[in-house]
């Protein structure tokens, strides 16, 4: 797991709805979808919409590759008013996975070209993810049953991190969810998700509940 020594102030809560699908094109080749709802503090209202879309490339089994964009809508409450924020995202990802025994290991590395605002503020961002999916009560291949998943994602401002918060530091993510693969097609999970983040303004934290449905045909 990869953690930070920073203290942060604790402001609010909210919850996240993602929906991810993989649709596999041929042995090589997968099309990446990502949808993402997220609300803003207290559940007051849609604070970030998420779309991203990716092609993927599978090395062999364990590694693989992919090429994306994302469209992130932000909006936020300024003096009564619903402002909002448009990001236009590239990314290039690798992934690692492997089984150890029953525990299925996750890592990813995510390399984004940020573009905000209505000048398109460029900014570069690094992406370290670790995550670790655990069989609970399932049946021997897993292809169905209920598992629990570990995770914790840190994010690095590469370049130009005046346009985002002067700090290399922007997020932490620790995730602890609970999931039930019905098929090899179908999971879902519900966890709980502490979002660390650097702001301009000061170090944030919320205490979020994420939903995920996860697709793979």
């Amino acid at each position: 797991m990869l953690f930070t020594n920073i203290a942060f102030a604790q402001i609010g809560n909210g919850g996240w709805f993602n929906l991810t699908h993989t649709q596999k094109l041929s042995p090589k080749f997968d099309l990446l979808t990502d949808f993402q709802f997220r609300s803003a503090n207290n559940f007051d209202y849609l604070g970030t919409r998420l779309l991203r879309g990716a092609l993927g490339y599978n090395l062999n089994k364990q590694h693989s590759v992919a090429l994306g964009y994302a469209n992130v809508t932000d909006w936020e409450m300024m003096d009564e008013e619903k402002i909002s924020t448009l990001e236009n995202r590239f990314f290039q990802q690798y992934i690692y996975k492997n089984v150890v025994e029953r525990l299925r290991l996750n890592f990813r590395v995510r390399f984004e070209q940020r573009f905000r605002g209505p000048e398109d503020e460029f900014s570069q961002r690094l992406r370290l993810q670790l995550g670790a999916v655990v069989p609970l009560i399932a049946d021997e291949k897993f292809s169905k049953g209920m598992y629990a998943l570990l995770q914790s994602e840190v994010m690095f401002n590469v370049q130009n991190k005046e346009k985002i918060n002067n700090s290399f530091f922007d997020q932490h993510r620790p995730l602890v969810a609970l999931g039930y693969r019905f098929n090899k097609h179908i999971d879902t999970e519900v966890g709980y998700l502490r979002m660390q983040q650097r702001k301009k303004t000061g170090d944030i934290e919320r205490d979020l509940v994420q939903f995920r449905i996860l697709t793979n045909f």
